[in-house]
């Protein structure tokens, strides 16, 4: 009886084992992954370090010591995990830096902008400050008395006074009919 008992639980021990993934092949296709890729210089140790261990493994598997060979290759998967956790965390400190360089550059991106927005602020208070002082200069001009002189449209030239003519005279001899003394001829 203890012997169809061993017999089942050992049977019962194969087949999980059969159920769950084999170290060895998760352990190869990771290796495969990780050999494939641009940096794997970073991990070379541990991939072989992962490869030792499954060298390791298959000759423990070859003189018939199989709890052996299974914890070789369970060192063969952790190595061959942690070259590909290697590859990933260069991957993300390469994308970590270049965000720091992005939020770097659009940090000196927006100083520039603001830099040139007080500047265009300054400029508009400099033109606002003259036409104000170009309107208080024009109030502050004495006021024309004529309607010649308030209109600029000769350019400032004095015009030639107009002879006032008077009734019952020709304006154009000068004989008024009336003396300069004010008396009548």
């Amino acid at each position: 009886m203890i012997a169809i008992v061993t017999l089942a639980s050992g049977l019962g021990l194969g087949v999980a084992a059969a159920a769950s993934p084999d170290d060895r092949t998760t352990t190869e296709a990771l290796l495969r992954e990780v050999e494939t890729s641009a940096k794997k210089d970073v991990s070379a140790e541990m991939i072989a370090r992962s490869r030792a261990a499954l060298d390791r493994a298959s000759k423990l598997r070859g003189t018939g010591d199989e709890p052996h060979a299974k914890l070789a290759d369970g060192l063969a998967r952790t190595w061959a995990e942690s070259a590909r956790d290697v590859i990933r965390a260069v991957d993300v400190e390469e994308k970590a830096q270049a965000a720091r360089r992005a939020a770097t550059d659009a940090g000196v991106v927006a100083e520039r902008e603001r830099a040139l927005l007080e500047e265009g602020i300054a400029q508009s208070g400099r033109l606002r400050a003259q036409l104000d002082s170009v309107e208080r200069e024009a109030k502050e001009q004495p006021a024309r008395t004529s309607a010649a002189a308030n209109s600029d449209l000769d350019g400032g030239a004095k015009r030639p006074k107009a002879q006032a003519v008077t009734p019952g005279t020709s304006g154009a001899s000068g004989s008024t009919g009336v003396a300069k003394d004010g008396g009548a001829r």
